[in-house]
């Protein structure tokens, strides 16, 4: 009986040592993952296909952009409607720029039909329209257009 007795005090004492030793072992090296630094970057930039490869953008002397027209948003022989003017309509211009003289103003809801565009000016879509009601032509930006329902 003393023998069963020693033989797990002893079990007790070298399973107490040793998990003392393994904690001392842990907890005595230092924190090296704090100090580990990266040592490459990895930025991913995502890939947008199209159905249909576009020609490279050319930058005209203006500071203009051409593009290719969105499938299934704009396009020329498209009907278009102003709308979002809060009822004070659609400056259309003589050339794509805010600045260029403004030829007349459309009323919401207005339709239209584009001929060429879009272009591309700081920043704004632009789209050349001509009224089939006025026979007015001009640019506007694509801001204040929807598609004309018929």
């Amino acid at each position: 009986m003393k023998k069963n007795r020693l033989s797990f005090w002893l079990g007790t004492v070298m399973g107490v040592a040793a998990f003392a030793i393994i904690l001392f072992i842990i907890f005595s090296f230092p924190d090296i993952k704090s100090e580990v630094q990266p040592t490459a970057i990895l930025h991913v930039t995502p890939y947008y296909p199209s159905a249909t490869p576009s020609e490279p953008e050319q930058q005209t002397d203006s500071g203009s952009q051409q593009a290719t027209a969105l499938p299934g948003v704009f396009a020329t022989d498209m009907h278009v409607q102003v709308i979002n003017t809060e009822g004070h309509g659609l400056k259309i211009h003589s050339e794509p720029d805010i600045e260029s003289d403004t030829l007349t103003i459309a009323l919401e809801g207005s339709r239209w039909i584009i001929i060429e565009g879009p272009t591309i000016v700081e920043g704004r879509i632009w789209w050349k329209m001509w009224s089939e009601q006025s026979g007015t032509t001009g640019w506007a930006v694509q801001e204040y257009l929807t598609a004309a329902t018929e």
